[in-house]
């Protein structure tokens, strides 16, 4: 099932979204680095090599995290604009990713909701992000909205750039997941009821990511999880239970997550550890439980 994005107004300013924040989108694993990209303005005919970003663990983070959070934006009169808005406890990582990149603003996004956001509008801004992006983004509405930015940079600035459609897919060799994670992943522990010796059925872990739309990239992702996908609402789950939580652990202790839901994670992956393959706890050990939990409660709050 493929969904294409809404058009729609953006509330702030005269916007068209292509598709919405909420998108949290993804990107490819293991592709190589964009190509060069020959770009000619008028009779002038000047040639700019694309913006390499050598750092590959972060950009495909970065990738993840954008295909989650990011925004394509055209304005009525032609100005471009790319965004990601996150919450403002956590507007650390938006200075992180400035700071790597090299380009792009962070600024308050909402101060009623708590917001702030990274956004990139200048022409090289915009062409070294078109770099980064180009043949490796994995879901399909992003590339739907990404092909229509690239045909409007064109437009606004006279340039003949090549949109190329992504044909890898993101696994677990790299850190893709890792930002997509960031961005759209939750984890989840419930405990039933009061602790008691016997743990079977008491604690249920959990670890989802969510989209709107994306069947097949969706799908995918929860088979190489050893997941399963869910329908809820008009989003797409794809769910990782306890015990088959292996993989997800393994696959985020080697490629860490760098929003505040790293710290959920270390309280999930304690208490992962904590019952695994275990059939009964002791006194102590249900202590340890019962603080992990608090943890992600106060977390959670």
């Amino acid at each position: 099932m493929r969904e294409h994005p809404a058009l729609s107004i953006g509330p702030l300013k005269s916007y068209f979204l292509l598709g919405k924040i909420q998108y949290e989108g993804q990107s490819a694993g293991n592709v190589a680095a964009a190509p060069l990209v020959a770009i000619s303005h008028g009779s002038s005919e000047t040639t700019r090599e694309a913006y390499i970003l050598k750092d590959s663990l972060f950009k495909f983070w970065f990738i993840g995290f954008l295909e989650g959070k990011g925004s394509f934006m055209i304005r009525k009169n032609g100005d471009l604009e790319f965004k990601i808005v996150h919450t403002s406890t956590d507007a650390s990582v938006l200075f992180y990713i400035k700071k790597k990149l090299g380009f792009g603003v962070v600024r308050i996004q909402d101060k009623v909701k708590n917001n702030h956001c990274f956004k990139v509008n200048d022409e090289k801004g915009l062409f070294n992000l078109i770099s980064i992006l180009n043949g490796n983004l994995f879901l399909d509405t992003k590339q739907v909205e990404f092909k229509l930015w690239i045909d409007a940079y064109n437009k606004k600035y006279g340039t003949t750039l090549v949109y190329l459609k992504n044909n890898n897919k993101p696994d677990l060799s790299n850190s893709w997941l890792s930002g997509f994670t960031d961005a759209v992943g939750s984890f989840t522990c419930i405990i039933k009821d009061k602790p008691v010796a016997n743990k079977s059925g008491l604690v249920k872990l959990s670890y989802t990511l969510s989209q709107y739309g994306n069947y097949n990239q969706m799908k995918y992702l929860a088979e190489i999880l050893k997941g399963k996908i869910h329908y809820n609402n008009g989003i797409y789950e794809a769910t990782v239970n306890t015990t088959k939580l292996s993989k997800v652990i393994d696959y985020l202790n080697i490629h860490s997550l760098k929003t505040n839901k790293s710290i959920v994670y270390l309280n999930i992956r304690k208490i992962y550890f904590l019952i695994k393959g275990k059939k009964s706890l002791t006194n102590e050990e249900i202590r340890l439980l019962t603080r992990y939990k608090n943890n992600l409660n106060r977390l959670a709050s």
